[in-house]
């Protein structure tokens, strides 16, 4: 594999940053996250695992209500999730998901379409 030495340069010092002594095991890091994001973004209806991370406040257009409604209609793909009161009403709330991936890309826009929804952001890994 050839790469730009700027590119190489950035990589390594990225990969350093992150904790990573080993360059290959940082490149297969970086490729599987690729297939990851790839994965996700697709329309295959492969399986995979990952977390939903959703923060919001909890008196906005009765929020809490809706995230519960929405999580029960998911339950075949919802592996556990937890609830943090945070500052101002606002609440953290992470969905671990598991299963088929339309199924988990329906539930994390279901969720997003709520109003109340600050940030809702998804981490997902491909199952090889």
């Amino acid at each position: 594999m050839s790469l730009p030495s700027d590119l190489l340069t950035k990589f390594d010092e990225s990969m350093v940053k992150a904790g990573y002594s080993d360059r290959s095991k940082a490149l297969q890091t970086a490729i599987h996250s690729l297939i990851d994001d790839y994965s996700w973004k697709s329309n295959d209806s492969t399986e995979g695992a990952g977390v939903i991370i959703v923060m919001y406040d909890n008196h906005a257009y009765n929020q809490d209500k809706k995230s519960t409604l929405t999580q029960h209609q998911y339950t075949d793909v919802i592996s556990a999730s937890t609830h943090v009161h945070l500052k101002n009403n606002n609440c953290l709330e992470t969905i671990i998901v598991k299963g088929d991936i339309k199924k988990i890309r329906d539930l994390a826009k279901h969720l997003s379409e709520n109003r109340g929804i600050k940030s809702l952001k998804v981490n997902f890994m491909s199952v090889m």
